[in-house]
C-alpha cells in the first residue's frame, strides 16, 4: 500500500491521505465515514470516561423534558408552516384524486376502524391461529387468532341481557 493512500475503515474504499492531517488517517471525507469516526469516539469515550457519559445522560434527559414525544408533531407543524401547508394542499388533492371529491380537511390515521362495526354483535370463540410451514408471518409479536360465530351453541345468555 502506498504511503499517499489508506484504506477507509468505513466504507472499504481506497483513498488519498489529507496531506493536513498529521498522524495516521483511518476514515474519509465522506459524511457516512465521518459520522462512522464520530460514533466510534463516542462509545469509546462513553466507555472509557464515567463522567462523560453522565453528563450526556443528563444532556439527553433535560432535552426529553422539554422536547416531549408526544407533542414532537405539534411542534415541528409550528415551526414549519410551509411544510405543513403544503402538505395539507397534496394530502387533499390524493384525496380528491382518489375519491373524485374533495378530501376531509383532517387525516390523522388512515387505518384505524370505521364507528361502524366489521363484526356483527354475537357470541365468538377465539382459537389458535395454525399456519401452514408455507405461510410467513411479517410481524413476530402480532397476535393472530381464528374467530369463529358461537351461533349453534344454547343456553348461554350474553350478559345483560335477560
Amino acid at each position: 500500500m502506498s504511503t499517499r493512500t489508506f484504506i477507509c475503515q468505513h466504507c472499504q474504499r481506497r483513498v488519498k491521505k489529507n496531506a493536513r492531517l498529521k498522524g495516521e488517517q483511518h476514515y474519509c471525507g465522506l459524511a457516512a465515514c465521518q459520522q462512522a469516526r464520530k460514533d466510534k469516539w463516542e462509545r469509546e469515550r462513553s466507555r472509557s470516561d464515567p463522567a462523560y457519559l453522565a453528563k450526556r445522560n443528563l444532556a439527553k434527559k433535560n432535552w426529553y423534558r422539554d422536547y416531549p414525544g408526544d407533542r414532537y408533531q405539534h411542534f415541528y407543524r409550528q415551526a414549519h408552516c410551509d411544510y405543513t401547508n403544503s402538505n395539507r394542499e397534496k394530502q387533499q388533492k390524493r384525496g380528491k384524486k382518489i375519491t373524485g371529491k374533495q378530501a376531509a380537511p383532517k387525516i390523522v390515521k388512515t387505518d384505524s376502524l370505521s364507528s361502524e362495526s366489521l363484526i356483527p354483535r354475537g357470541l365468538y370463540m377465539l382459537l389458535p391461529y395454525e399456519k401452514t410451514e408455507r405461510e410467513k408471518v411479517v410481524k413476530t409479536d402480532a397476535l393472530i387468532v381464528e374467530l369463529r360465530s358461537c351461533c349453534d351453541f344454547q343456553g348461554i345468555m350474553l350478559p345483560g341481557t335477560g
